[in-house]
């Protein structure tokens, strides 16, 4: 039973944290996934394709200087057309629209003219989050799916483009993106379903018109362990392009790309014909417009309201190159096994011994923690894989924050139950340093100056020989007990009980002044507690003898490691143990060295002290005399 205890004992706080984090999953799941989404936003900045140039997408950018040159977007079609012109002269492969048409306006002609010169890509918006029915234009590249009403979201409204330009164009894609609760948009549906078909990402139907195939994308459940358990993938390509997605059919966007990895020239230089054929030459071009007004600003897991269309060059990069990040299947497996990790070594930690080192767990935790980020930054970017690691980090925080609370508790436990011992047998003081401090095998003392008083039971040694052991015994536990009350009463300490003495100092303002009270006390109490305690043979009666001395004292613990002592040494503690002998060679009950006598004639005490000089006396070992008293007489000790 003991050891089961034991083990619940050091193992509890691993267990409270797996239901902690068990209860988060089950109750606050789009908290938690809101927070990984925060924290590998950054992640995307650190791990990013820094200082390399995407060159095989290009975007025209209708920005600000175009706007002011040529007017406000919506731009008549002549000037569209124009636009699409001088990029097929500047040698684009494919244009991509980041932009609808709806409605037919003068000009269509030419400008589905210059659609058909040049493989064209249209948007089309698909709203998957509408309150109506609205269906303007005509949908283009929709697929006749089957699994629609499995896992592709599904439109509610659809904006698309007039019937003479959408006809012209080779093809069209949807440009829904996925906002989240904090306004980003970190995906992108792979595929969205209207009236039972499936329509594309602008993304996908870019990559299957520059391969020159349909976007016929269709749904494959993959049953690979390390590999998304969906992946849409174009039925006329070659198996290279298998895209993942995620349960909701959604794309996970591969913020890859810092923004001056993005190369984009201005539709007015584009006019002007001042751009070199090179730019554009065998390139892919994104058309597009980031002027204010525009209504085409996204926010970005890289922390800034950019053009919408860097959302495009971000997918279309990431899929040339094969790189969408994605969930594999086994990732909930490799959570919980790392889940099953951290518990084990931070285990290993709640059973580390010491006080120095009870916030160790929580040391361990927020290590493993960060290298669970560290290992998920590191997959991302080597692998493109999303390990989830949010749970594992807040299994491992709250861990290692409960063991440390745990070890912290119980290291306070064990001071304060080894004080409390301490304390029967030490100095108060003395007693908290070493509860709360490890062993050394050096001295440690300290120099004090104090007023020592040292109290004996006389007669106590001869009147022991008369009586049976537990009786003197008891009666040394009498004596110990109502001195060791007194000087507490009164503010002091005991410093050690040593045979039949009591030796105890006071610190302080008014210190002489509370020793004598104590004195006084100790020697009412003591003739009332000892005036009965007879013997059988003519004994001399018990009494007590007081001596009372102020000066310089070394106090702290002496000895080895493995056993040592504390107690109290000085010329002040000598002096008042030879004061205390002289008391029954004088026959009086308190004796007071020179110095301490000074403490009380400096001070001004309103005559409630009095005391007596009795001469000079050389005690043993003494250099010269030295003048000794006794109270003549004191008062209660409230004067």
């Amino acid at each position: 039973m003991a050891n089961e205890a034991r083990y619940f004992k050091s193992y509890w706080p691993l267990l409270v944290a797996a239901i902690l984090t068990a209860a988060c999953a089950w109750f606050i799941p789009a908290t938690m996934a809101a927070i990984e989404a925060k924290i590998d936003d950054h992640i995307w900045k650190i791990i990013g394709n820094q200082g390399q140039l995407e060159q095989r997408v290009v975007v025209i950018d209708i920005d600000e200087e175009a706007v002011a040159r040529y007017g406000a977007w919506p731009w008549p079609r002549e000037r569209v057309a124009e636009l699409a012109s001088k990029a097929k002269q500047n040698g684009v492969s494919m244009l991509i629209y980041d932009m609808v048409f709806p409605a037919a306006k003068h000009g269509d002609a030419l400008l589905s003219e210059g659609f058909q010169q040049v493989p064209t890509v249209l948007a089309q918006i698909l709203a998957i989050q509408a309150n109506d029915d609205t269906q303007v234009g005509v949908l283009k590249s929709g697929l006749e799916d089957p699994k629609c009403a499995t896992i592709y979201p599904a439109a509610n409204a659809v904006i698309a483009n007039n019937a003479v330009l959408a006809l012209a164009a080779s093809s069209a894609g949807h440009i829904t993106p996925n906002i989240d609760s904090d306004g980003v948009i970190r995906s992108v549906p792979s595929i969205i379903c209207y009236a039972g078909k499936s329509y594309p990402a602008l993304a996908l139907a870019s990559m299957a018109e520059g391969y020159g195939q349909s976007p016929d994308f269709g749904l494959i459940e993959n049953s690979g362990w390390w590999s998304s358990p969906n992946i849409v993938r174009n039925e006329g390509l070659s198996t290279e392009l298998s895209i993942p997605v995620n349960a909701q059919g959604s794309i996970h966007l591969p913020w890859w790309l810092p923004r001056n990895s993005i190369i984009s020239i201005s539709a007015n230089d584009l006019l002007d014909g001042v751009v070199p054929d090179s730019v554009l030459e065998g390139k892919w071009a994104i058309v597009g417009s980031t002027a204010f007004g525009a209504g085409d600003s996204v926010v970005t897991p890289q922390g800034k309201i950019v053009g919408g269309l860097e959302v495009h060059v971000q997918l279309i990069s990431a899929l040339l190159d094969n790189r969408v990040p994605f969930v594999p299947r086994i990732a909930n497996l490799l959570q919980l096994l790392v889940i099953v990790l951290m518990g084990a070594l931070l285990g290993v930690s709640a059973n580390v011994k010491g006080r120095k080192i009870v916030y160790v767990p929580l040391l361990v935790a927020v290590l493993l923690s960060f290298f669970a980020l560290l290992m998920h930054a590191l997959i991302l970017r080597s692998e493109y894989m999303l390990i989830p690691w949010v749970y594992g980090a807040l299994f491992c925080m709250m861990s290692g924050l409960l063991i440390a609370l745990s070890g912290y508790a119980a290291s306070r436990r064990e001071s304060d139950v080894l004080y409390q011992n301490l304390s029967s047998y030490l100095p108060l003081h003395a007693a908290r340093w070493i509860a709360t401090q490890q062993p050394i095998g050096e001295l440690d003392a300290r120099h004090e100056k104090v007023l020592v008083l040292h109290a004996d039971l006389r007669n106590f040694s001869a009147w022991c020989n008369h009586l049976p052991a537990e009786q003197a015994g008891a009666v040394l536990h009498a004596f110990y007990t109502f001195t060791g009350g007194i000087i507490q009463k009164m503010g002091g300490d005991v410093e050690e009980y040593v045979g039949d003495a009591v030796t105890a100092v006071w610190r302080g303002d008014q210190a002489d002044k509370r020793a004598l009270q104590a004195a006084n006390e100790m020697i009412s109490q003591g003739e009332e507690l000892l005036g009965n305690q007879t013997t059988r043979d003519e004994v001399p009666p018990l009494a007590i003898g007081i001596g009372i001395e102020y000066g310089d004292v070394l106090a702290g613990a002496f000895g080895p490691s493995q056993r040592r002592t504390y107690t109290v040494i000085g010329e002040a503690v000598t002096k008042a143990m030879q004061l205390q002998n002289l008391t029954s060679d004088l026959a009086v009950p308190i004796l007071i060295g020179e110095t301490a006598a000074k403490q009380w004639l400096a001070e001004d005490y309103q005559g409630c002290i009095h005391l007596e000089s009795l001469g000079e006396f050389l005690l043993q070992d003494a250099n010269k005399p030295m003048i000794i008293y006794t109270p003549a007489e004191t008062t209660d000790s409230t004067n």
